[in-house]
């Protein structure tokens, strides 16, 4: 399984029963949390905005897609504008095996696909403070947790506090793919939701905080319209992302020739 701060980009969560109440365990919740559906298919488009120390903003277009089925989860973002970006496209496929990630990159001034090695996935994705690992997320089984407390607030709902560290076997291996020591995440109890996290990275001394709000129920399935990243290094804010997501279709058909390499050279037709 793979916990993910952007499930397929766009962190669609599928609404679960609030009856389970306290009785479940750190890793049972985050395991809810990371299990839930997300559709077969699904269609989006976002702005990525990215925010700098002085606040200036730059944004990007993206087209999102993905499709799954039992074996893996296909996803890819075809970057529309501005002009500097336009072109560039982003696959992913996460197998239900275990296996490691495909990733690849095309960046249309250089005419090429490239992968994206597991060492470079704690890079930051496109310039925004998301990395490649946010985006595909990490395998839960090299992370313990606990319940930090069972009765936080967060905006007037009721969520867990869990705290995630890589087990001693897998440190190395979270510190290269990802760049984090420790996560904590508040999970809302009534859907499963992921609505706050604060992150600290293995270097620099920063702090990243993250927030999931705008949630709708679409289809059955819980929706976040905003995911905000803000990185902070002391007590001073260095620069911020934010996605913000529209138009969302799911489970309507989705061409599986869509998410090849030809496809991402081609890109938007």
């Amino acid at each position: 399984m793979k916990l993910r701060i952007l499930n397929s980009i766009f962190l669609a969560l599928f609404i679960s029963s609030p009856a389970w109440g306290d009785s479940l365990s750190a890793r049972a919740i985050v395991e809810k949390m990371d299990t839930r559906y997300t559709g077969d298919s699904s269609r989006a488009d976002a702005q990525l905005i990215l925010i700098d120390r002085k606040e200036r903003e730059r944004v990007r277009d993206i087209r999102l897609y993905t499709l799954e089925n039992s074996e893996v989860e296909k996803s890819i973002s075809f970057f529309v504008s501005p002009t500097d970006v336009a072109g560039t496209t982003y696959m992913n496929f996460d197998y239900a095996d275990g296996r490691e990630d495909d990733s690849w990159l095309y960046l249309p001034a250089l005419k090429q696909v490239r992968r994206v090695a597991a060492g470079d996935k704690s890079g930051s994705f496109m310039g925004s403070d998301f990395t490649y690992s946010d985006i595909n997320g990490v395998n839960t089984d090299w992370y313990q947790y606990q319940i930090l407390e069972e009765n936080a607030q967060v905006d007037g709902a009721d969520t867990w506090l869990i705290e995630s560290t890589p087990k001693p076997e897998f440190a190395d291996k979270v510190a290269s793919e990802t760049g984090y020591k420790k996560s904590h995440l508040w999970i809302r109890k009534d859907n499963f939701v992921q609505v706050q996290g604060k992150i600290w990275l293995d270097s620099g001394g920063r702090t990243k905080y993250f927030s999931a709000s705008k949630l709708e129920l679409i289809d059955d399935i819980w929706t976040a319209h905003r995911l905000q990243m803000i990185t902070v290094r002391g007590d001073e804010k260095e620069h911020a992302s934010v996605f913000e997501f529209r138009n969302f279709v799911y489970n309507q058909h989705t061409d599986p020739a869509l998410f090849t390499t030809q496809s991402m050279q081609r890109g938007m037709q």
